[in-house]
């Protein structure tokens, strides 16, 4: 029998956990017409521009925000998980630095709809919609870690770098955790069109992903006003959210698995050795592994729908 590595199925059968196919399908044409641009987009001196651009032109960028705003919720709404993971999945089954700008992207309008006020909530929603790429960025080297100085008038001067920030030049509204003098770990929005921060995405140097721009952010001297200020000293880490999080990274890491696997056994077949035994072992293997991360991202929905119900 011919080997066949398909892609895990989008199920139905979970009642409020069931994706909603739109979304979905939506997020399915954009990762394939970001493969089509891969090849292009496989610089550190340029983000993958086609797919971003088919994200806004879908309305991904803004289905995370809040339904009040025109988007669907995803990533905040109790029963949006599984369409959350499936849309990372199938962009990143595209393009795995898309599927990193993406997910950085939701987590950003998450931790607004989460924390932000209202105003804030109707201002990303009016960014998402305006194709604004919005992102998170929170990994620091202790000695240049980002320092937050309360100025007055509730206005706030960072000091500091973040690095590993994907979308470095390519971002434009970026949450930056940083420390307050007493220590406790403050959020920030940072308008980065709007500001005289100094990205350098050269600073990582990793195979398969320069398109994601991970590079060095230098924010010293950048000064917000009281509205950059983005919900309260430690709601970053604040629980579950931050946990559950994290599955937003293998679902569309997951997605790129799958896309090697396929291209694995569309090598085989072109050598005609589908049929091989050990071969068969071997792309069962990778079958089984796939089914699992799917099944596993499912598992991860029905809990993180659970302790929100």
């Amino acid at each position: 029998m011919p080997l066949s590595l398909d892609a895990p199925p989008i199920h139905s059968g979970d009642g409020a956990l069931s994706p909603c196919p739109g979304l979905v399908d939506a997020a399915r044409r954009v990762g394939a017409l970001a493969a089509q641009h891969a090849a292009e987009a496989d610089s550190r001196d340029c983000a993958p521009e086609a797919g971003l651009a088919a994200l806004a032109e879908a309305g991904l960028l803004l289905a995370p925000a809040s339904p009040r705003f025109g988007g669907h919720g995803m990533g905040s709404i109790p029963g949006l998980d599984l369409t959350t993971y499936y849309t990372l999945r199938e962009v990143g089954r595209g393009s795995l630095p898309l599927g990193r700008l993406y997910e950085g992207h939701i987590n950003a309008l998450v931790l607004i709809e989460t924390y932000g006020t209202d105003e804030q909530r109707r201002r990303a929603a009016a960014d998402a919609r305006a194709g604004h790429l919005f992102g998170v960025w929170n990994t620091e080297i202790p000695s240049e870690a980002v320092h937050l100085h309360p100025l007055p008038g509730g206005r706030v001067r960072l000091e500091g770098a973040k690095v590993f920030c994907s979308g470095a030049g390519r971002v434009t509204r970026a949450i930056v955790p940083g420390s307050l003098p007493d220590g406790e770990r403050q959020m920030v929005l940072v308008p980065m069109d709007s500001v005289e921060a100094r990205a350098d995405p050269s600073w990582w140097r990793a195979e398969g992903m320069p398109a994601s721009q991970s590079g060095r952010v230098e924010f010293s001297g950048v000064t917000l006003d009281p509205a950059g200020v983005l919900g309260t000293p430690g709601d970053y880490t604040r629980q579950p959210l931050f946990t559950v999080g994290a599955v937003r990274f293998a679902a569309f890491q997951l997605g790129g698995a799958l896309a090697l696997g396929q291209a694995a056994a569309m090598h085989l077949r072109a050598l005609k050795r589908t049929r091989h035994p050990v071969q068969q072992i071997r792309m069962g293997e990778v079958a089984i592994a796939l089914e699992t991360g799917d099944l596993w991202l499912r598992g991860m929905a029905r809990l993180a729908h659970s302790s929100a119900s």
